[in-house]
């Protein structure tokens, strides 16, 4: 679903709030940008948005003219007319103010004259997010502090994620399992360097997704269903949905890691069975003794996100 630049909402509340009456024989109702202007401001003080905008080309075409001219949008569904009105003749014709897009528009919605000319192209069909864009459009918003403080965002996600990542690093257990639990396949001679690298890569390439996994309130259980199924402990029958022991824990996912929740005397049992079957779990954990006993020889390891710069790693590495 695409993000519209001005909602259903807004083009009632102008509709009802913000539209004078212009013409002689017939009157149409036009736009009072001067209303829609000053709530538009106090709207983006209020949420502390830049007054910044820029319109630039999605793609640009050398075969097509840089340059749009925008006067007025009828909306279909309230009738009014979205323009700068700036005179009509002496038959009750509105004339329209020609504003021209062009491949690189910059506008301070602080400056009044600005702002109009948002208020009334932003319902350009060529505009990306337009009430009524076209299929193929030409232009895209860009807003240069609010790329900034998404970016921002980005880095602040990583760090969290690898200081995650350094919290289960000496965790066997927890590594391998909510390593599954990000939906890693681990081949039964995987070890600790790439369980590890694992974690590291999809803390850098997917922190938000890893965070969102790492706070689920189901986490735990839904790292022993997941590991129990990649084990063969839990199987997935067509029919009868999850199966542990030939017991049906469950027709989905959801189910079946609730009643886990449930259950302490099936969590236990998978438990022991994870504990008894896992390879990887095993060779991570012997591999993490042998990185303790040379930390010991004064070969410290270094934290999640100084190795994430020296990390790499390939599914092609094991032992």
């Amino acid at each position: 679903m695409k993000k519209e630049l001005v909602t259903l909402e807004e083009r009632i509340w102008i509709q009802k709030n913000a539209v004078k009456m212009m013409g002689k024989a017939v009157l149409i109702p036009v736009i009072d940008l001067d209303k829609v202007v000053e709530r538009m401001q106090q709207q983006r003080k209020a949420n502390k948005l830049s007054p910044y905008v820029e319109i630039q080309p999605i793609s640009e075409d050398m075969h097509k003219s840089p340059n749009r001219l925008a006067t007025y949008q009828k909306d279909p569904i309230t009738g009014v007319y979205y323009g700068i009105a700036i005179d009509q003749d002496e038959f009750g014709n509105v004339k329209w103010q020609k504003i021209q897009i062009q491949d690189s528009l910059s506008l301070n919605l602080d400056r009044t004259p600005e702002a109009k000319i948002w208020a009334v192209i932003r319902f350009h069909p060529d505009i990306q997010g337009s009430p009524w864009q076209v299929s193929n459009p030409y232009y895209k918003i860009y807003d240069p502090v609010a790329i900034a403080e998404k970016e921002s965002e980005e880095i602040d996600a990583i760090k969290l994620a690898f200081d995650r990542v350094d919290m289960i690093v000496e965790k066997p257990k927890e590594m391998v399992l909510f390593a599954r639990y990000l939906g890693e396949e681990f081949m039964d001679n995987a070890n600790y360097k790439l369980v590890k690298g694992s974690l590291l890569r999809i803390a850098r390439n997917n922190p938000e997704f890893f965070n969102q996994k790492w706070e689920n309130k189901s986490r735990s259980y839904g790292e022993y269903f997941q590991t129990a199924l990649a084990l063969g402990i839990i199987v997935n029958d067509i029919n009868r949905g999850y199966l542990f022991r030939n017991i049906q824990i469950g027709l989905s996912v959801e189910d079946a890691v609730r009643t886990i929740s449930l259950d302490q005397n099936i969590l236990s049992s998978i438990g022991n069975e994870i504990n008894d079957k896992d390879n990887v779990l095993a060779i991570v954990s012997r591999d993490l003794l042998d990185e303790e006993k040379k930390s010991k020889k004064g070969k410290g390891k270094g934290t999640a996100s100084e190795e994430a710069q020296n990390t790499d790693p390939s599914p092609g590495e094991f032992d």
